[in-house]
């Protein structure tokens, strides 16, 4: 696989492959590919990217090549969400709120994705599959994923840059609710906050959806813990004042109102 190619090794690929190619591929037959031998392997590494996962013969399940894939490309989404959450705590601090929403934006791309991720692990792998999975874990835990820990780090430190912003502008929640077409770019940014505290939500949902699906609600994780324990962290939301306004504004409005019933 290493070696050279030259122009009579290629006249005989041709020779013995008489019909043309409809492959549509960029290589010439024979190349070396997925040696690093090209600029694009070097510069992301995808020789040692590609060998981080099991061989054929180290799996004990032919589903654990999608679950380290799914898992360990999570991390790499997470890793990328950790430095945009990083600029955004930073836009915010100098008041640049329009960079600080275009890091929210990647960020809840982002999290779309580990949402399918989630999802895709639940379609495809089968509840024997993954009892064979489990045996290889040891004690692994999701819970256990740097990524995951590093955004719940995050979660406070936003919020604080958040209120340290209401209160440079001499602003308050209420305020950027009741008249948010006075204060567009105050109200748009806590919207993109409440987007990534319900994305989050969402995928810890999803998360605590796909473990009732493999293992049930009545086991117990690797560590011995109850799976119930997952359900309180789905409760656990980031900025929960983004989300009693909305309580408060409803109750106000419901009370104006009076909740009489329509007229036949």
């Amino acid at each position: 696989m290493g070696e050279s190619i030259n122009s009579e090794s290629v006249e005989k690929s041709s020779a013995s492959h008489p019909h043309p190619d409809v492959t549509g591929r960029y290589y010439i037959p024979g190349f070396p590919i997925g040696e690093g031998k090209t600029d694009y392997e070097k510069y992301l590494r995808t020789p040692e990217l590609l060998s981080l996962q099991k061989t054929p013969s180290e799996t004990v399940s032919p589903d654990e090549l999608l679950f380290q894939v799914t898992h360990q490309a999570s991390e790499l989404w997470m890793k990328l969400m950790l430095k945009e959450l990083k600029a955004l705590v930073k836009a915010m601090n100098e008041d640049k709120l329009w960079v600080a929403l275009r890091s929210l934006r990647l960020v809840h791309d982002c999290q779309r994705l580990l949402i399918q991720q989630v999802d895709l692990i639940g379609s495809h792998i089968s509840i024997v599959e993954y009892g064979k999975i489990r045996v290889v874990l040891g004690q692994g835990s999701g819970m256990e994923s740097p990524g995951f820990n590093w955004l719940l780090e995050m979660a406070p430190i936003l919020g604080e840059a958040f209120h340290q912003l209401l209160t440079r502008r001499q602003m308050t929640i209420r305020q950027i609710y009741t008249d948010y077409q006075d204060h567009m770019e105050l109200h748009t940014l806590a919207e993109a906050l409440m987007d990534f505290d319900d994305l989050f939500h969402k995928w810890r949902a999803h998360h605590l959806a796909l473990v009732a699906r493999t293992i049930g609600t009545e086991s117990h994780s690797l560590k011995g813990l109850a799976t119930q324990v997952l359900q309180k962290g789905v409760k656990t939301r980031f900025f929960p004042e983004l989300l009693e306004i909305r309580s408060t504004l409803t109750n106000e409005s419901g009370l104006a109102y009076g909740g009489q019933p329509l007229p036949n």
